[in-house]
C-alpha cells in the first residue's frame, strides 16, 4: 500500500512540473509579439514570368487584400530589387512589371507585397529566364535543300531542309524582288517544306532568315541575319528528254525553244533535231541510213547570264566513226559564245569563243562530259551544237540532257 501512495505522489509532482514548464514554453511567443499580433499582407496571386531578350516581365493579380500599397521584386539573392507602388480598387487588380537591360541568365524572383504600415506578405517565388547574345549566337538559318530559279519565267522552286526543333525555330522567311520590282517576303511555318514563287526577278538577290522563340512565354522573336540564297539557275529552255518538239511526223520532229537551221533539220519535211527511235524524244542529228548528210547543222539558243564561271554537263551518245574523222568531217561540238551565233564546225577551235567541247566518240552508250567557261560580264550568251556529218558512214548523235550551272565560290 505504501508503494502505491508513493507512486501517486511522484506522478502528481511530475505532472505539476510538466505543466509548469509547458506553460512557460507556450508563453515564449509573447516576447515576439509584445506590441500585438503578427499581421500579414495579402500576397500576389497567379504570378507568371515572361522571358525575353535582355528583359523579363512579371505579371500577377491582387485579389484578396485591399490594403496593399507596395510590391517589391527581388532577384540576384536580393542584391537587386524594384519597388512598385500599388493602388488597389474594389476589383481584381493586375501587376505588370517589365525589367529591362537584364543580363542573360536564369533568375529566382521573389515578390513581396506591403501595406501602408510596412507589414509584408508571404514571399512568392518564381523562376524566369533572360535570353541574350549566347542564345542568339547558337541559332542557324534553316537550310534550303532545293533552290531552283528559272530566270526566263521567274519561277523559284524551294525545299527547306530538316532542322533541330529544340532550338525554338518556328518559321522561315524568304525575301525577294518580284517582276514588278517590289520587295516581297514569304513566311513559311516550321511545318512547311516545299514552296513555289512564280514572280521572282532574277536580277536581284534572294535572302532567307529563320525565326525563333526559345520558350512559349518569350516576349521577343529572335532572328538569324539575312543570308543570301544562291539559286541553282535555269537559264536555258528545254534541256532534257523528253524534249519538247513541233512539226512532228513519225519519229522525227523540230526541237522547240532552240533555233535550228535547215542543215540540222535534214530529214524530209524539215525535221530531224529530235528523234524518238530509242523510245524517248532526244535531241538528235543523223546522217546515213537513207538520210542526207549534215553540213554545219546548228542547234542553239541565247540567254542572259550574270558574270561568273559556268559548268556545262552533257549526256550524249554517238556511234563510232573514228576512222572517218578529219578537220572537216564527222565533227560535233558544243560551243558557248557571246556574239549571238555559233561558228561552223571546222572553225570552232580557231575562232574566238567563250568555250567549247569536242563531243567525239568515247564509248558505246550514253556518256557524261563536263567542261567550264568564263563569262566576264552580265550579257547574252549563246550555247549550242554544231555538227558536220559528211562521210559515207552511217552516223547518229543523241543528247539525253544537258545543264549550264553558275559555279559559286
Amino acid at each position: 500500500m505504501n508503494f502505491w501512495k508513493q507512486y501517486r505522489f511522484f506522478l502528481f509532482i511530475s505532472l505539476v512540473l510538466g505543466l509548469s514548464m509547458g506553460c512557460s514554453k507556450m508563453d515564449d511567443w509573447k516576447k515576439y509579439v509584445a506590441d500585438g499580433e503578427i499581421s500579414y499582407t495579402g500576397k500576389l496571386d497567379s504570378l507568371r514570368i515572361f522571358s525575353g531578350k535582355n528583359r523579363v516581365k512579371l505579371a500577377g493579380l491582387f485579389i484578396s487584400d485591399p490594403k496593399v500599397t507596395e510590391c517589391r521584386i527581388f532577384w540576384n539573392d536580393r542584391r537587386d530589387s524594384i519597388s512598385v507602388p500599388v493602388e488597389r480598387t474594389l476589383d481584381v487588380d493586375t501587376l505588370e512589371v517589365l525589367l529591362e537591360n537584364m543580363a542573360e541568365n536564369v533568375y529566382n524572383f521573389e515578390v513581396v507585397t506591403y501595406d501602408a504600415l510596412g507589414n509584408p506578405s508571404i514571399t512568392v517565388h518564381s523562376i524566369g529566364t533572360v535570353y541574350g547574345d549566347r542564345y542568339q549566337t547558337s541559332l542557324f538559318d534553316r537550310p534550303l535543300s532545293r533552290r531552283d530559279l528559272t530566270t526566263y519565267s521567274g519561277v523559284f522552286l524551294g525545299t527547306l531542309g530538316n532542322v533541330d526543333l529544340s532550338s525554338g525555330i518556328f518559321a522561315s522567311e524568304i525575301k525577294y524582288t518580284n517582276l514588278e520590282n517590289q520587295e516581297k517576303v514569304l513566311r513559311l511555318p516550321i511545318g512547311e517544306k516545299d514552296f513555289e514563287l512564280d514572280d521572282v526577278n532574277a536580277d536581284y538577290p534572294m535572302l532567307s532568315r529563320s525565326l525563333f522563340l526559345p520558350d512559349s512565354t518569350c516576349l521577343d522573336t529572335f532572328y538569324t541575319a539575312y543570308a543570301e540564297i544562291r539559286p541553282d539557275y535555269v537559264f536555258y529552255r528545254n534541256l532534257n528528254a523528253p524534249f519538247d518538239a513541233h512539226n512532228i511526223s513519225g519519229r522525227w520532229g523540230v526541237i522547240s525553244d532552240w533555233i535550228s537551221n535547215a542543215e540540222a533539220n535534214n530529214i524530209s519535211g524539215g525535221r530531224g533535231t529530235t528523234d524518238t527511235n530509242t523510245g524517248i524524244r532526244v535531241l538528235s542529228a543523223e546522217a546515213g541510213w537513207g538520210t542526207p548528210n549534215i553540213n554545219n547543222g546548228k542547234i542553239y539558243q541565247t540567254a542572259t547570264l550574270p558574270a561568273g564561271e559556268y559548268e556545262v554537263v552533257i549526256e550524249f551518245t554517238r556511234n563510232n566513226v573514228t576512222a572517218n574523222v578529219d578537220a572537216f568531217n564527222n565533227l560535233i561540238y558544243f560551243v558557248a559564245t557571246d556574239n549571238g551565233n555559233i561558228p561552223n564546225a571546222a572553225d570552232v577551235e580557231s575562232v574566238s569563243t567563250l568555250g567549247y567541247y569536242n563531243l567525239k566518240w568515247i564509248a558505246d552508250g550514253y556518256q557524261t562530259v563536263r567542261f567550264r567557261f568564263e563569262n566576264p560580264q552580265n550579257q547574252p550568251i549563246t550555247i549550242g551544237f554544231v555538227t558536220n556529218l559528211m562521210s559515207s558512214s552511217n552516223q547518229f548523235f543523241n543528247v539525253r540532257g544537258l545543264s549550264v550551272s553558275l559555279i559559286y565560290e
